[in-house]
């Protein structure tokens, strides 16, 4: 996103937060899961830090990071994940989650698309994957883009 179309969006909805900004609040959202249903910010643990990480289902570097949070799992105990996925790429989804090998995974539970504002408002329009971690306010703390290492991510872990 350009700075002038932060702009614009700022003209069209006044008073709206620019949730890309350090310390702003995780937006409401509504994510269609793979596995069937929805989650959304109204169900997420109160007092919870929150992992989210937008990715593509076709895209190698966000199945790395899968890999590596799979393998970090152990790391988890307070942090929740969200998985978020444009609802354009709904139907590479399936294949995804069996080729990254999570389907059964309790902690990939909130995995699935979202078509409303979401990756919109939070979105940086860098490398994908981005992971925003989200403290027990939900407030941002930090955002990460493409191939962060892992170990950098760790920290943000509870």
């Amino acid at each position: 996103m350009l700075a002038n179309d932060t702009v614009a969006q700022k003209k069209m909805v006044p008073n709206q937060p620019d949730y890309r900004k350090i310390g702003a609040p995780l937006p409401p959202f509504v994510l269609q899961k793979t596995t069937g249903g929805a989650f959304t910010n109204t169900n997420l643990k109160p007092g919870k830090p929150v992992m989210m990480m937008i990715f593509s289902p076709q895209c190698e570097h966000c199945a790395y990071t899968i890999d590596s949070i799979k393998n970090n799992a152990a790391l988890f105990k307070n942090t929740q994940l969200v998985l978020v996925a444009e609802d354009r790429n709904k139907q590479y989804m399936k294949g995804f989650i069996s080729k990254v090998n999570i389907g059964a995974n309790p902690l990939f539970k909130n995995i699935g698309t979202e078509r409303g504002n979401l990756v919109y408002y939070i979105y940086n329009y860098q490398i994908l994957p981005q992971v925003n971690f989200y403290n027990s306010n939900n407030k941002l703390e930090k955002s990460f883009t493409g191939t962060a290492p892992f170990d950098s991510l760790k920290m943000y872990i509870k």
